[in-house]
């Protein structure tokens, strides 16, 4: 089943129960002619060499064949190689075959094992990609959305708004040094930027104060000086990043691009607040930082958040039961399965990447925010 769409915490807790033979695939995509091809190639070799692995570790012939109909199935879906995004999560074992399409820009690889490995899955799930993007010039200006499953676009506006610097100062035009009224020269023009980023900062309290009440959600804008500082400058609750350079010619896709680049490192600064606020805990035995004891707590329900490294390699057997584990380089990603163990019990699990965190108490593999002391 092709999903465009992120999975619920029912989906992970779902696809995170045991499967046997399951075949896990990430790869980055493109959205190209010659992506797609690359892609449906990277894909291809990577199922193989999977099923390659099980039947050397003696899977029979017609398990064997179920899952390469399976991929059969996903490699003709004209529909999924048509429309890819940032990355392709492929998940299939003898009874079942699912994949999703996502914007995040994952990490190649391929596991096979009686467990999916969802890490990255989660991963797409965990980081925040909704945002909003301004791009303002003194000929006008546009309202852009991207949400974590689509590409950024222009928000239709509820208001009728001045279109661009002239409507807005009723003017016929603020370029040049021409007299405008009593406003003369380069400082007229100034008095007159500053009245236009105030009529835009109007507008996005309006029209983003009906999509995002919370202010949840961060705002790029696309600007020159001194416009850019203007609109920077005006007092908006939606966290602010500058993006300088001029936005009249810009592609969606152009714009898409600058926003994804940037939001990693807010998501990564947000991330450490929280994980330093988690150590916090630590002395009243409300942190952890030890696999085992999260792991049992995890399968306690104990674990309201936990806050991993999915790069991280860490193979072993996990008790579902009591949360006891052992480490065994024949066994799946504990991560992920303690991961879903807290997605099971209602938790949080939030998956980062490798020098995302600088906490002083992140020992860069696993900090849990426990509900209550272990006894």
């Amino acid at each position: 089943m092709i999903r465009f769409d992120l999975p619920t915490t029912q989906d992970l807790v779902r696809l995170g129960e045991f499967h046997p033979n399951a075949v896990t695939a990430y790869l980055p995509t493109s959205p190209t002619p010659s992506g797609r091809e690359q892609a449906l190639t990277a894909a291809k070799s990577a199922v193989d060499e999977a099923i390659r692995r099980l039947r050397a570790g003696g899977l029979d012939a017609a398990a064997q064949d179920a899952i390469r109909l399976h991929w059969e199935v996903v490699a003709e879906d004209a529909h999924l190689w048509g429309n890819l995004a940032g990355s392709l999560a492929i998940f299939i074992s003898p009874e079942l075959s699912e994949e999703y399409v996502l914007p995040n820009e994952l990490e190649s690889q391929t596991q096979v094992g009686d467990y999916f490995d969802l890490g990255q899955l989660v991963r797409a799930v965990t980081t925040p990609q909704d945002a909003f993007a301004l791009t303002v010039s003194s000929s006008g200006w546009n309202l852009w959305q991207a949400s974590a499953t689509t590409r950024a676009t222009e928000v239709e506006l509820g208001g009728d708004w001045a279109e661009d610097a002239a409507e807005a100062t009723n003017r016929m035009t603020i370029r040049g040094r021409q007299h405008l009224g009593r406003l003369v020269g380069d400082e007229g023009r100034k008095v007159l930027l500053e009245r236009y980023a105030r009529t835009v900062a109007d507008a996005l309290r309006a029209e983003l104060g009906r999509l995002d009440r919370q202010a949840s959600r961060p705002l790029f804008v696309f600007a020159t000086e001194p416009l850019l500082s203007m609109v920077m400058a005006e007092d908006l609750p939606w966290e602010r990043v500058a993006v300088p350079g001029s936005p009249d010619e810009l592609r969606p896709d152009q714009v898409d691009d600058a926003i994804r680049s940037r939001i990693g490192s807010l998501t990564a600064a947000r991330l450490s607040e929280r994980a330093e606020l988690i150590g916090n805990g630590f002395a009243a035995g409300l942190a952890a930082t030890d696999l085992a004891q999260i792991a049992r707590a995890a399968s306690a329900g104990a674990v309201g958040t936990l806050l991993y490294d999915f790069t991280v390699n860490v193979p072993g057997k996990l008790d579902d039961a009591t949360g006891a584990i052992t480490f065994d380089d024949s066994g799946y990603d504990l991560l992920s399965r303690i991961a879903i163990n807290v997605l099971r019990h209602g938790g949080e699990a939030i998956a980062v990447r490798p020098g995302e965190l600088s906490a002083q108490i992140w020992n860069g593999t696993a900090l849990a925010q426990l509900r209550h002391p272990l006894a």
